[in-house]
C-alpha cells in the first residue's frame, strides 16, 4: 500500500509541473519543480522494488525531493508572487516520503489516511497557498467627492510606513505605492486610511488608476526580479477587494499601461513590424477582443493610450496614416483620424499618443515622410468621437496629461522660454522659476516650486487673471534623492484627487493633502 500512495503523490507532483507558478515562475514547465516531480516518480518506481537497497534508494529520493520542494515553497512564498505548483510539490513530497518509509507489507490503516492527506493537502494547496502572500484590509463603499480645486491651506499629513513609490487619484482619495510591496488608499477629505492591499517581498512596478478612477491596476514583480512576467492585480479603488489576479508580460513603468474604465490593452508583436492588440476585461479577466490591421496594412508599434472608452490604434497603409479609436466593448474602429500618404518610405512611422487623465481627449503627434501635406499631424481629439477640438505647433505641443486644462511649452536647448494654457493665458514662468510638478484644474494652474532656499510651495495660477496664490508645504530634507515616481519618472508629484490636491515626493517624506473647499 506504501507503494500505490507514492504513486499517486508522485502523480500530484507531476500534476504540480502544469499548474501555475505565477510571476516568480512564469514558465511551465518549470525546470525546477520539473526535476522534484521527476525524483518523486522515482521515488515511487523504487518502492515497488523488494531489495531493502531499492527502499533505501526511495528514501534518499524521496527525502531529496522533499527537502527541494520545502526550499522552493519559501522562496515563492518570500517572493511575493508564488502560485500553486510548488505549494502542490510540497504535499506531494511530504506523502512520498512518509509512504516509502512505511514497514512492508503496510497496513492499510496506515495508507488510507495518507491518500487522504495527499488530496485534502492538494486542493488545499490550489486555492489557500497563492494567498498566504497577501497582507490586506477593506473597506466599505463611499460616494468620490469632487476632484479638488479650491483647497484649504492646512493640509492633513500621512506617513507611509515605506518608501514612497508612487500616488495617483483613485476611488475616494489617493492610492499610495509603497516599496515594501504595499499600496495604501487614502480618504481624500481627511487623510485617513481607508484600505491596504500588500505583497510582503514584492516590487510595485506600477499603479494606475481607470479613467473613471473606479479601479486600480497594480503590477507586482517578484522579490528577485529575474523574470519576464509580472503579476496583476485589479483593485476596487473604493473597497480595496481584488477583483482579478493575471500574469502579464514584463512592465517597466506605468507608460505601458494604458486601461479604459473596462478594458486593458496590450500589444502582441505579429512580425514585419505590425502589432495585434488585445484587450482584457478588468473585472472578468478573460480577453474581451482582439484586433490587427486589416490586408494590406500594418498596426506599427506605439506607446499604448487610451481614451475613457477607447483603445487608441495606429495605423499605416498605402494610402493613408490612421489613429483609429477602437471601441473598448468590442475592438470595432468609432473613429478614424486619416492623414493621406503620397508615397510609401521605409522609414518607420512614429505615433505619439496621450490621453487625459479622464480620458475625455487624446492628443497625436504623428510623423512620416511620406505625408502628402503637414496638416492634422499634431492634433488634440475629443476620444469619444474622433473630433479634432484643437491643433497643436509642433514647436509647442500641448499636454493633456496634466488636467482639463492643456499647457503649451516652447522649449529652447531643454529650457522652457514660453508658455501658455488652453484659451491663451500666458503662464508666469518668473513665479515659478524651479518646477517640481505641475497639473491643471478647471479653474487654475498649480506648480509645485522651489525657492533659492530649497522651501517648497504650491504656486497657483489663475486661468480668469485674478491674483496667484501660494501654499507651503512642509517637507524634511530628503534622505535619498534618488527615488522617482514610477507614474512620472519625476521625483515630486502634484495630484488634483478626490477631496484633496495631494503633494508626494518619492522617499521617506511624508504625503500631504491640501483638502478641498467648496
Amino acid at each position: 500500500m506504501g507503494a500505490v500512495v507514492a504513486a499517486l503523490a508522485a502523480g500530484c507532483a507531476v500534476l504540480a509541473v502544469f499548474l501555475s507558478g505565477d510571476a516568480v515562475r512564469p514558465d511551465r514547465p518549470d525546470l525546477e519543480v520539473t526535476l522534484v516531480a521527476a525524483a518523486l516518480v522515482l521515488a515511487a518506481l523504487l518502492a515497488f522494488g523488494k531489495s531493502r537497497g531499492t527502499k533505501i534508494s526511495a528514501l534518499v529520493c524521496a527525502a531529496g525531493a522533499t527537502g527541494w520542494a520545502i526550499y522552493c515553497l519559501s522562496t515563492d512564498l518570500g517572493s511575493g508572487t508564488p502560485g500553486s505548483s510548488t505549494a502542490v510539490l510540497v504535499v506531494a513530497a511530504v506523502v512520498s516520503l512518509v509512504a516509502v518509509a512505511l514497514p512492508r507489507p503496510a497496513r492499510w490503516w496506515l495508507a488510507i489516511p495518507l491518500a487522504v492527506v495527499l488530496a485534502a493537502g492538494t486542493v488545499t494547496a490550489v486555492t489557500v497557498v497563492p494567498a498566504l502572500a497577501v497582507r490586506s484590509t477593506t473597506a466599505t463603499a463611499v460616494a468620490a467627492p469632487a476632484l479638488a480645486d479650491k483647497v484649504a491651506t492646512s493640509p492633513w499629513k500621512w506617513t507611509s510606513p515605506a518608501k514612497v513609490l508612487d500616488v495617483v487619484a483613485a476611488g475616494a482619495g489617493v492610492a499610495v505605492a509603497g516599496s515594501g510591496g504595499e499600496v495604501t488608499a487614502l480618504d481624500g477629505p481627511t487623510g485617513a486610511v481607508r484600505w491596504t492591499y500588500a505583497r510582503p517581498g514584492a516590487h510595485v512596478r506600477a499603479l494606475v488608476p481607470t479613467p473613471d478612477r473606479l479601479l486600480l491596476l497594480a503590477v507586482y514583480a517578484p522579490g528577485d526580479g529575474g523574470t519576464d512576467r509580472h503579476h496583476l492585480t485589479v483593485l476596487d479603488a473604493f473597497t480595496g477587494v481584488p477583483l482579478q489576479e493575471k500574469l502579464i508580460e514584463d512592465v517597466h513603468g506605468a507608460d505601458l499601461l494604458a486601461p479604459t474604465s473596462a478594458v486593458l490593452p496590450s500589444l502582441a508583436h505579429l512580425g514585419d513590424g505590425n502589432f495585434r492588440v488585445d484587450a482584457l476585461d478588468l473585472r472578468g479577466g478573460n480577453t474581451r477582443w482582439s484586433w490587427q490591421a486589416p490586408a494590406g496594412c500594418v498596426s506599427p508599434f506605439a506607446l499604448p493610450a487610451s481614451g475613457r472608452d477607447v483603445v487608441l490604434a495606429p495605423l499605416l497603409c498605402q494610402d493613408r496614416l490612421s489613429v483609429l479609436g477602437l471601441d473598448e466593448r468590442t475592438g470595432t474602429p468609432r473613429w478614424e483620424h486619416r492623414l493621406p500618404v503620397t508615397r510609401p518610405s521605409d522609414e518607420k512611422a512614429d505615433y505619439y499618443l496621450h490621453a487625459a487623465p479622464g480620458g475625455g481627449t487624446v492628443s497625436l503627434a504623428l510623423r512620416y515622410s511620406g505625408l502628402a501635406t503637414g496638416d492634422n499631424t499634431d492634433v488634440v481629439l475629443d476620444a469619444a468621437t474622433g473630433t479634432i477640438v484643437s491643433t497643436m505647433d509642433p514647436r509647442a505641443p500641448k499636454r493633456v496629461t496634466l488636467g482639463p486644462v492643456a499647457v503649451s511649452e516652447r522649449d529652447e536647448n531643454g529650457k522652457i522660454t514660453a508658455a501658455t494654457l488652453d484659451g491663451g493665458v500666458a503662464v508666469d514662468l518668473a513665479a515659478c522659476p524651479d518646477r517640481r510638478a505641475h497639473a491643471t484644474t478647471p479653474t487654475a494652474y498649480l506648480r509645485l516650486c522651489a525657492d533659492p532656499g530649497g522651501k517648497l510651495v504650491v504656486h497657483r495660477q489663475e486661468l480668469d487673471g485674478s491674483t496667484a496664490s501660494s501654499l507651503p508645504v512642509d517637507w524634511p530634507s530628503p534622505d535619498d534623492t534618488t527615488i522617482g515616481l514610477l507614474s512620472s519618472r519625476a521625483r515630486h508629484a502634484l495630484v488634483p484627487a478626490p477631496g484633496a490636491l495631494v503633494a508626494a515626493r518619492g522617499g521617506d517624506a511624508p504625503v500631504l493633502g491640501f483638502p478641498a473647499t467648496g
